[in-house]
């Protein structure tokens, strides 16, 4: 990397493909340009993005000249504050939204060439693939069950902007599902907050506040929010004996939960403590999920997927790729024990699971219930694997790595179900694991993240 500092500068550009992350790739002068907010196929206007000089520039996409066929009316601005906002290209200028202006089964399609790409470059596995639409999928605008806000310095809530920490306000919660969707955030004004962090499972909901609140802000929070969600906040050396609430009074640790996202927690799979108590202003610590009924209690701030169908269309793929006898099943990054518990309540088969949270393993040995069930908070890639014919996977983007994925080939397992949500690591663990004896029984991408970057995708892997 040159020291060499470049300047903005504005740029003509053919796109030609599409890019993780939802960007498309141009080239000027040789160099490869990414480019967000624009399409395969389409000439735009572009601002490239000032800083040090590299292999390859970033830039956005400021005026169409030539639109593809795919272009819709950017959904962004539905949820802005201020149409005045909007940038030169008809966005609204946040992120977590990257292909709010293509049409959704096109968006699919792209995500599609991403992953196949992803797979042939790092994983060396030519594979056509699939990303298939959620069950129930509509518009792809109502989905979110788990959401992130940020709060500005004049306490106005609102989505980050794109590679930045600027605020743009929001009046209601982008992607939302449930009553997520209803909440008007206009009218909110939160000094001291820092972030807002919103939940929802089946009929109640939750809001964790981040940073210092004023009492007013609390104040104004406890007024605002309906009664169906619980309210909590950071209160970092606060005894739980404090809380207010009369909710579930167990300990719980903060970890960042969302995807995509969002991200799953840094934490998940690799023991750490969370940064900061969560104090109750009112309700509970937990919500409960339901998935094949059966009851799953998740921490208001634990990871849980994102998407309202995700939870149910995972735990029946995982259970869709078991084989017709399992002896034993071992359940990495097992969170709360969604996975490994459907497919041992399937089977009958004893389960152990691996989850480096330990709040996440306190719920997940509630969850199994009378299971022939085990529970080991550590981190996954300092555990001995126990001897089981089939091993489910669900590990953060960061993906299971070389220490895991050497540990599953020197295991007994026969099956691996391997559940990512990034095509770059899935890439580079498929490589690995596909050297070390495994074969590749099906790949499929599931559009769990509507309208952003992100999918999810199910690998099933024999030998």
């Amino acid at each position: 990397m040159s020291d060499t500092m470049v300047p903005a500068r504005e740029l003509t550009l053919d796109l030609e493909s599409p890019a993780a992350g939802g960007t498309s790739i141009a080239r000027h002068d040789g160099q490869v340009v990414f480019v967000s907010g624009a399409l395969p196929g389409e000439r735009v206007r572009a601002v490239t993005e000032a800083g040090p000089a590299g292999r390859f520039l970033r830039a956005e996409a400021v005026d169409v000249l030539e639109a593809s066929a795919h272009r819709v009316p950017d959904r962004r601005a539905a949820y802005a504050t201020d149409v005045s906002a909007n940038d030169r290209s008809g966005g609204t200028g946040f992120g977590g939204m990257e292909f709010a202006h293509v049409d959704l089964a096109h968006s699919r399609e792209l995500k599609a060439e991403v992953l196949a790409d992803q797979l042939t470059r790092i994983g060396h596995i030519d594979r056509s693939v699939e990303v298939r639409p959620a069950p129930g999928e509509t518009d792809g605008t109502d989905w979110r069950t788990r959401v992130q806000l940020a709060v500005d310095s004049d306490g106005r809530v609102g989505m980050l902007a794109p590679r930045s920490h600027d605020v743009v306000p929001v009046a209601t919660p982008p992607l939302a599902a449930g009553a997520l969707h209803d909440l008007d955030l206009a009218s909110l004004r939160l000094p001291g907050v820092r972030r807002l962090e919103f939940a929802w499972a089946g009929d109640h909901g939750a809001l964790i506040v981040r940073g210092t609140p004023t009492d007013e802000s609390i104040e104004t929070l406890e007024n605002w929010l309906p009664e169906s969600f619980s309210l909590l906040t950071e209160a970092v050396g606060c005894e739980s004996g404090n809380d207010r609430g009369s909710g579930d009074r167990t300990s719980g640790r903060s970890v960042r939960t969302h995807r995509g996202r969002g991200a799953r927690g840094k934490g998940r799979g690799h023991a750490a403590p969370g940064p900061a108590e969560l104090r109750v202003i009112r309700g509970s610590r937990t919500l409960t999920e339901t998935v094949a009924d059966h009851d799953f209690t998740v921490g208001a701030d634990g990871f849980w997927q994102v998407h309202r169908s995700a939870a149910e269309l995972l735990s029946s793929a995982v259970i869709s790729a078991l084989p017709d006898r399992v002896e034993s099943i071992t359940d990495l990054y097992c969170g709360v024990g969604l996975l490994g518990i459907g497919a041992a309540r399937a089977t009958g088969a004893p389960l152990f699971g691996v989850e480096g949270v330990d709040t996440a393993i306190e719920h997940a040995r509630a969850n199994a219930g009378e299971l022939d069930a085990r529970f080991l908070a550590r981190s996954v890639d300092r555990t001995r694997l126990p001897d089981s014919d089939v091993i489910i996977l669900d590990p953060p983007r960061a993906g299971a790595g070389k220490a895991v994925t050497s540990a599953l080939i020197g295991s007994q397992a026969r099956t691996l179900i391997y559940v990512s949500c990034d095509p770059a690591t899935l890439a580079r663990d498929l490589d690995l694991l596909t050297a070390g004896g495994f074969e590749i029984e099906s790949l499929t991408g599931h559009d769990l993240f509507p309208l952003t970057a992100h999918l999810e995708s199910v690998t099933v892997l024999r030998r």
